[in-house]
């Protein structure tokens, strides 16, 4: 096996190998998600106070303060990478970025709803190197290094092995801006409950990529999102096994936002299902 290359640390000024660099940013993420987990568990079914950040989306004072929770660890253990927040302004300098969701699925948490988590991710560019989804309420943690494998909790984790999509369970989700945009995911969605087994909707991206890769779910599409939803779900799903690309088949960038992920045998048929429903609709 050949020797990975060694690359500058950025905090420590020495030389590591990569894996090593990966490994060691992926400890820092959950470090930080088990802290924030806890934190925000001590809101969830307690009567958090709720605010709207716009008419479906909402923020409760546990987002601010695992944000910044988690933005103090990775500042102290990582000063010089870039922090991308959902909830508070970029930071640092530099082409490692980490981009932070501190609940994910902010309105399940509001409701009592199990399915939310922290998700974090260490990116350079379009290339993810360490990624972190952390359940608290399930109790459960997905995590991921590039070239490391995917993890569920200790165990590894890889991808379904369906081939038919009549045997497919799919995931998706829905865009806040879907009371007045006519892009609203109707048309993949009627198409797919046609074509599918079965269709869930839990409210939380990052989980929902999480569950493509350790082969609970088949296919997932969504869009209008943001690079802190996607960006960690997206490694487990590449570094299990699966397959992901843009609504067009083409290689994906999970920083924008716009996701098809699969298990790689049905991602043909999953592309080829959402061309055809949305052949119909105003051009992107």
């Amino acid at each position: 096996m050949p020797m990975a290359q060694p690359r500058k640390s950025a905090k420590m000024g020495e030389f590591m190998p990569i894996e090593e660099e990966n490994r060691r940013a992926l400890e820092a993420a959950e470090r930080a998600a088990l802290q924030a987990g806890e934190l925000v568990m001590k809101g969830w079914r307690a009567g958090a106070e709720v605010a709207r950040k716009g008419r479906f989306d909402l923020l409760t004072k546990y987002d601010l303060q695992s944000e910044r929770l988690i933005r103090a660890e990775l500042s102290r253990e990582f000063p010089d990478h870039r922090i991308v927040g959902e909830e508070g302004a970029e930071t640092g300098v530099g082409d490692l970025v980490w981009y932070v969701d501190p609940i994910d699925g902010t309105t399940n948490f509001a409701h009592g709803h199990f399915f939310f988590g922290v998700s974090i991710a260490l990116y350079r560019g379009s290339e993810g190197l360490a990624g972190l989804v952390h359940a608290p309420a399930l109790g459960v943690t997905w995590k991921a290094a590039k070239g490391m494998g995917a993890f569920r909790n200790t165990k590894p984790c890889s991808v379904s092995t369906r081939e038919q999509l009549e045997e497919a369970v799919c995931a998706t989700g829905f865009p806040y801006d879907r009371w007045s945009s006519p892009d609203d995911n109707h048309a993949e969605l009627a198409l797919f409950l046609k074509r599918a087994r079965g269709i869930r909707r839990c409210g939380a991206a990052s989980i929902d990529l999480c569950l493509v890769a350790d082969g609970t779910y088949d296919i997932y599409w969504e869009q209008g999102l943001n690079a802190w939803d996607m960006c960690a779900g997206a490694l487990l799903v590449k570094e299990a096994g699966g397959q992901l690309s843009t609504y067009e088949g083409e290689a994906a960038d999970p920083r924008t936002g716009k996701l098809v992920a699969s298990n790689g045998l049905l991602h043909e048929a999953a592309v080829r299902t959402i061309r055809e429903a949305r052949h119909k609709l105003p051009s992107d």
